[in-house]
């Protein structure tokens, strides 16, 4: 689940032209005999009169008609959703895309952000997946006065089908924070004042996800400083704090001058990490560390030295009697690109710390030599084998699957325009399926894509622990379902 804290605004955004292109239909995927176990749905909605078993029909608080169709498909390929309003122009009815802005179990949480004359207004639907094409949507009365829009809430959902819908926004002071809450079985928001006493200096200041943590238990994540836990089903919820492990200093790996130097740049934190959390109540974090290394570059010279000696056998008599004035030229030594790593950790949240998860550079991750069937760049004539170093991954967006052992990166090759998306198994070290994402709305540098599991819901029957249909992805499901790695 994601969530973000977005101050109120007078601006309308523009819709992206784009989004009225949605990506072409999969006639496999259009209607499929079953649904995968989980999706990487992009959550920013497309304007499209897309219909199939998962479509479903609502009306806005301002009487407009609306449909929601899902087009699924098997990760690491992105899913997506079309919306579309019958007989009347999507500009008049919104003011920038519906999203898709958390989700839990069979349930997803969209918002419409809607035109209402001069000003706009924000709608929250709750979509049920369902079986035998049967899933129903559900709209959320309007927040209190009280209440600060974000793009991003949690939805929480209850064993006895009800849920609820959380929502932490700033307070006036430091510290202080409301908590809005929204029943289903009461039909009503509630709002809770909470405090959090922590030193001001590491308390979060921007919220990139919502995790969920067990029955009630949500955690509100900033990447770069904590994560704010809170059980919203308590009488009176408290505010607990776990801080994030920090970032490298910029200083630690490039030679940008000191007041650049603070700490790596604060909205870049989605671009190297993401977390996680597991119904047990532990959390997975990952991060992704650019390397580099001080290498000595050698000046051209007329004569040879002894640094020569690192790739020539022998060094003639001639070379070392050569004189020439750009002989004085001093080498130099520089800090170069050696690919980037993987860092894992993991921890409960009524533990104190956080423990070593997997820790390994690109180079250790192994890749099947029929990947550069589909992708040529990967193979390296030299090893003859794949080298996933030779695709770029900045800024790399690694995303947990449903599961947590498992990891779906963005990459790019050279300044080619198709983007692809990497399924990485961390237990393995190994890259096991790769999938070309060509939509006209691929933002590289922003995407807005989240994992979501309502997809298994729309099955027919309860979808087996040790049957999964990744497209040539079996052998790394297999794993996830057989090992699970659940931090323990």
């Amino acid at each position: 689940m994601e969530e973000s804290f977005t101050a109120p605004s007078d601006d309308r955004p523009a819709v992206d032209p784009a989004s009225f292109h949605p990506p072409a239909v999969d006639p496999a995927s259009a209607n499929p005999s079953r649904y995968p176990s989980w999706v990487l749905l992009d959550s920013r909605a497309y304007f499209a009169d897309r219909v199939n078993a998962t479509t479903v029909k609502a009306t806005t608080s301002t009487g407009h008609d609306l449909e929601v169709t899902f087009c699924l498909a098997h990760p690491p390929a992105v899913s997506y959703f079309c919306v579309h309003f019958p007989g009347i122009s999507v500009l008049e009815c919104c003011t920038t895309e519906p999203r898709v802005i958390s989700s839990a179990n069979d349930l997803a949480l969209l918002c419409f952000p809607l035109r209402t004359g001069t000003s706009s207004t924000y709608d929250y639907f709750v979509y049920r997946a369902a079986s035998g094409g049967k899933p129903t949507i559900r709209s959320v009365p309007c927040p209190p006065p009280t209440y600060r829009h974000s793009w991003h809430a949690a939805i929480v959902s209850r064993d006895d089908g009800s849920f609820l819908v959380a929502h932490l926004s700033l307070g006036r002071d430091l510290g202080h924070y409301n908590l809005h809450i929204f029943s289903s079985e009461t039909n009503e928001w509630s709002t809770k004042h909470v405090q959090l006493k922590e030193p001001p200096g590491i308390l979060p200041k921007l919220t990139h996800k919502v995790i969920s943590l067990g029955e009630g238990t949500v955690g509100w994540v900033d990447l770069w400083r904590s994560i704010l836990v809170c059980d919203v089903l308590h009488k009176d919820p408290v505010l607990r704090f776990i801080p994030m492990p920090r970032p490298l200093p910029k200083a630690d790996y490039d030679d940008e001058p000191p007041e650049s130097q603070a700490l790596a740049d604060y909205d870049a934190a989605r671009s190297v990490r993401d977390v996680t959390g597991f119904p047990n109540g532990f959390i997975d974090f990952i991060e992704i560390e650019h390397c580099s290394k001080w290498s000595k570059f050698i000046n051209m010279r007329s004569f040879k030295t002894t640094a020569y000696l690192d790739f020539l056998d022998t060094i003639s008599d001639n070379d070392l009697l050569r004189y020439h004035e750009e002989d004085i030229m001093e080498d130099k030594i520089k800090c170069a690109p050696d690919g980037w790593k993987i860092r894992t950790g993991f921890r409960s949240i009524s533990w104190n710390h956080w423990r070593k998860g997997y820790n390994f550079h690109v180079d250790d991750i192994s890749a099947e030599p029929q990947l550069a069937l589909q992708l040529l760049h990967l193979w390296d004539s030299t090893t003859e084998k794949c080298r996933v170093r030779n695709l770029k991954t900045t800024p790399g967006f690694p995303t947990f699957t449903i599961y947590g052992c498992a990891l779906v990166l963005m990459s790019k090759v050279g300044a080619d325009q198709v983007t692809w998306m990497l399924g990485v198994d961390l237990g393995k070290k190994s890259l096991e399926v790769i999938k070309p994402y060509r939509a006209l709305r691929v933002d590289y540098y922003n995407p807005t894509f989240i994992s979501c599991e309502f997809s298994k819901y729309l099955n027919t029957d309860p979808i087996q622990r040790h049957v999964f249909c990744f497209a040539l992805f079996s052998i790394f499901l297999t794993f996830i379902q057989t090992e699970k790695h659940l931090p323990n």
